[in-house]
């Protein structure tokens, strides 16, 4: 140890709660600056290193991550992690990814599904079209009693309904997640929904689309024109069916998007951002992705948009992800959505083995293979 007398600075510049510290002299460890300069000798002063250099290397690697760990080093999924990305988040930035995630997509294998042509596609969307919409979903248009419509009950302005532009387009129900949500944070959403996005938490919203010719007690109350079709949890009502009926295709996925739906979707564009404005209090500084998944799971077949504020992601949850403004630039450039499919890593998915997708009839299951998109724990 050495006794090194602190240097002088003149009062004017010393906060006055630190001046009576200006004659105290200075007990420090070996520091490890080895260039010689002024600046390198006023570090060894006060014992600090000069650690620039190594956290200069945090900015080249595509993740960093924090996880909790036991004594083994063994890493603990439970807590979740905080997750950095490489040109996205900024310098020092790290967003939450939550156990859930983590657990299911940090996995040993994963499920490989190829798309080669077109009509492994069409294929596909008949089969979604097949599919009632999504139990939760009927639910909320039924004004059901359940998770989400207690959640509205308690804040009615968690869900928005932005209309269709005309008769010719979907409308969109805009709100919380709640599935990936615990309940503590379900009343943080209800309560002061506005400090979610400086929480570890984040922002995390599903907007479903619905198709005009559904008729809804629910959005009856938030300005949706009432539709042919009523829809029971318990009629299990293809959607296809509602399409024949109405003349008009259900958006079950991507797949589903045209040109023609440009308008709708950059009014979902601008709405959304608009809520996260009035309901979150989401500013130009904080981090936003809207983006699709595909390929999905038949329980979940029909057009939604996830929305994230603030959350950290999983490698292997990317590569199925769409963002919106990617959609709405393909579809401007007059190309068809299959081509996009097909050309995105070669037509090539990754999915967690628990994910029914590879289960779908007629899917192209490829087998399991090592997953090389785990994050560096």
């Amino acid at each position: 140890m050495t006794q090194i007398q602190a240097s002088q600075r003149s009062t004017a510049t010393i906060p006055t709660e630190q001046s009576h510290q200006r004659n105290q002299a200075l007990t420090v460890k070996a520091v490890h600056n080895t260039q010689e300069s002024p600046m390198r000798r006023t570090l060894d002063a006060y014992g600090i290193d000069d650690t620039r250099g190594a956290f200069s290397q945090l900015n080249r690697e595509k993740y960093h991550v924090f996880v909790k760990k036991d004594s083994a080093g063994t890493p603990d999924l439970t807590h979740g992690a905080y997750v950095s990305k490489q040109d996205e988040d900024g310098y020092g930035n790290f967003n939450w990814l939550n156990p859930k995630g983590l657990i299911k997509y940090q996995t040993q294998d994963v499920a490989v599904i190829t798309f080669t042509n077109k009509d492994q596609l069409t294929q596909l969307s008949d089969t979604y079209l097949k599919r009632p919409l999504p139990v939760f979903l009927t639910k909320i248009l039924n004004a059901e009693a359940c998770l989400d419509t207690d959640l509205y009950r308690r804040n009615a302005s968690l869900a928005e309904f932005i209309s269709p532009i005309d008769l010719t387009q979907h409308g969109y129900l805009i709100g919380p997640n709640s599935p990936y949500c615990d309940a503590t944070v379900l009343d943080t959403y209800v309560n002061a929904p506005e400090t979610l996005k400086n929480s570890k938490d984040g922002i995390i919203l599903c907007t479903y689309a619905i198709h005009p010719g559904i008729q809804s007690e629910f959005l009856a109350a938030r300005h949706h024109p009432s539709g042919p079709e009523r829809l029971e949890t318990s009629q299990q009502t293809p959607q296809s069916t509602i399409g024949d009926k109405t003349k008009l295709e259900p958006l079950t996925s991507i797949l589903s998007l045209k040109q023609e739906h440009i308008p709708q979707l950059e009014k979902l564009r601008g709405e959304t951002f608009k809520h996260l404005r009035e309901v979150y209090a989401v500013g130009e500084h904080d981090n936003v992705r809207m983006f699709f998944h595909f390929p999905v799971a038949e329980k979940t077949a029909t057009l939604h948009l996830h929305t994230w504020v603030n959350k950290g992601d999983h490698p292997l949850n990317e590569p199925r992800s769409f963002d919106l403004d990617t959609i709405i630039a393909h579809l401007e450039s007059g190309k068809d959505i299959g081509d996009f499919v097909l050309s995105r890593n070669e037509g090539s998915y990754f999915l967690p083995t628990s994910d029914t997708i590879k289960d779908i009839s007629g899917i192209p299951f490829k087998g399991l293979r090592d997953n090389v998109l785990n994050l560096p724990l």
